[in-house]
């Protein structure tokens, strides 16, 4: 657990941190104390600890268990500030030859490329239609979701978290100035907890840059901070054709208009 704490007091403060883990029947199941810690007026830092979980309970695609990290802050007895916190366990990786893997076992990804507005209320979706878009596409045999072309609300991933569904979280920009790395750092930040997202897109058909070297270098600049920020998933792109720019660099390619594209012949070109 990694907990940023900010003093937006006047003066310096002396502080504890408490960390406990539920699950899903409100049981703690692992806990943590960090004491004798320090920040000056206007300070900003990192603490870290490792909590152990026995026995797990893994989120799954069939059975989506999530757990609740409780963050509290104490000044002394006082009770200054509390952070509940989502999350579920699981591993994920990408192998180039034999796709995904959900928790050790190969998940053949079978998704939609789903805008977020809908009939009637924009983009102003209220939660149950979130659950009923979610319970229809399952019933058809979906099981990931591809943010189109910006990042999602944070309620579409909590209802994809608790019931079983696969996200690639997609950015809108890309490029290498504040403008474009800042929502990019912004989304991973919110997002990284969430268990049901296994893939960060860093954008969507950039035309002008898909082929070239310009594309390549704004792609691995992104990549470099996404990494940074969360080494434990892949990072994509969806292309539309123009391979050998941001396709050249990118961990997992992403195919638009397969018509446009040749697979076979770039992952021999690219085979890891």
């Amino acid at each position: 657990v990694a907990t940023t704490v900010n003093n937006q007091g006047k003066a310096s403060i002396s502080f504890k941190i408490e960390q406990t883990i539920f699950d899903q029947g409100g049981q703690a199941v692992a806990s943590a104390d960090q004491t004798g810690l320090s920040l000056q007026a206007g300070e900003t830092k990192e603490y870290a600890c490792d909590l152990r979980v026995p026995d797990p309970r893994l989120w799954s695609l069939e059975a989506p268990n999530l757990y609740r990290l409780v963050t509290s802050l104490y000044d002394g007895p006082k009770l200054v500030d509390r952070y509940e916190t989502p999350f579920g366990m699981r591993t994920i990786r990408f192998d180039p030859d034999q796709g995904f893997f959900l928790n050790g076992k190969r998940v053949e990804l079978k998704g939609v490329n789903s805008h977020q507005d809908f009939a009637g209320v924009g983009v102003a979706v209220p939660d149950s239609l979130n659950e009923y878009r979610i319970r229809r596409l399952k019933g058809l045999g979906v099981n990931a979701w591809r943010c189109a072309h910006n990042p999602p609300s944070p309620e579409l991933l909590d209802a994809c978290d608790r019931m079983g569904i696969l996200v690639i979280d997609e950015n809108r920009l890309m490029g290498i100035n504040p403008a474009q790395l800042e929502p990019l750092e912004s989304m991973i930040r919110r997002d990284r907890n969430h268990p049901s997202v296994i893939l960060w897109s860093l954008g969507n058909e950039e035309w002008a840059i898909e082929g070239n070297i310009k594309g390549a270098r704004i792609a691995s600049t992104m990549q470099d901070l996404t990494r940074r920020m969360d080494p434990t998933r892949r990072i994509t792109v969806a292309n539309s054709g123009g391979w050998g720019g941001i396709s050249s660099v990118i961990d997992v390619v992403g195919y638009n208009y397969i018509h446009q594209s040749n697979p076979d012949e770039q992952h021999a070109k690219y085979p890891n």
